[in-house]
């Protein structure tokens, strides 16, 4: 049984969901599947990436980019359909110095990785981009766990103006990491890993996840291994190993 307990917005069209679940495992990368209503539309499930999880709580930010988030935000508190936690979250480093680089809501499980990081005493250094000031997050939150906090924007209304790309090559070029850990558009994490070739790169893939255990095989990700199932083979995968340019 899952119940949605409040939500509320966080920044613009995005909205903090807390849930109430039997679940009390998961791991950060992993995600959640919500029905958004007894009717056929929309048919698909909505996945949703674990912000934060503690014991019976658990959260996470929706964005709204069409009919089916904005039936989901305009949810009521009480029993919702949803189904997980799913997936195969980052692995965690112990005692060691990560580097997080997130674009977008691909920022909201990076929360979760990096809870779970400081938990473990490894050093986090968090690179937060977004388009404009008006779609960041939470970001205290964020800053609480973060031993160096790098924001960018696109239009340079908040931080840096530039990318996140950008930000981790010159931080990379002067601190050593044992690894780094991404999630945003495929397009950033793409020229993130052409960039960090050198390094450990985990990164979690946003794909629409039609039934979330791998029966449907709408998630399809090239991989140099052949083609995965992200719902269950993923969301995280080895950056090096996607073929980011395939069909």
């Amino acid at each position: 049984m899952v119940t949605l307990i409040e939500t509320k917005p966080v920044a613009h069209n995005h909205y903090l969901l807390t849930l109430h679940t039997d679940s009390t495992q998961s791991a950060p990368g992993q995600f959640i599947n919500i029905k958004v209503n007894t009717t056929t539309d929309p048919l698909i499930r909505r996945p949703f990436s674990i912000f934060d999880h503690d014991a019976s709580t658990l959260t996470i930010v929706v964005r709204v980019v069409g009919s089916g988030t904005q039936l989901i935000v305009n949810l009521k508190p009480g029993p919702i359909d949803c189904i997980g936690p799913f997936g195969k979250g980052f692995s965690l480093v112990a005692g060691k110095k990560a580097l997080l680089v997130g674009g977008g809501v691909g920022n909201a499980p990076l929360y979760y990785l990096s809870k779970k990081l400081v938990a473990l005493h490894t050093q986090v250094t968090y690179i937060y981009g977004a388009r404009t000031a008006s779609d960041i997050f939470l970001l205290d939150s964020f800053r609480e766990l973060s031993n160096t906090m790098i924001v960018t924007t696109d239009d340079g209304s908040a931080g840096s103006k530039g990318n996140p790309v950008e930000a981790a090559k010159d931080i990379v070029a002067k601190n050593e990491f044992d690894i780094v850990y991404t999630c945003g558009p495929e397009i950033m994490m793409k020229r993130l890993t052409q960039e960090l070739s050198h390094m450990n790169i985990e990164a979690s893939l946003e794909r629409y996840f039609g039934c979330g255990i791998g029966l449907c095989s709408g998630c399809a990700v090239a991989t140099n291994q052949g083609y995965k199932r992200a719902c269950i083979d993923g969301p995280v995968f080895d950056a090096h190993t996607v073929l980011w340019d395939a069909p």
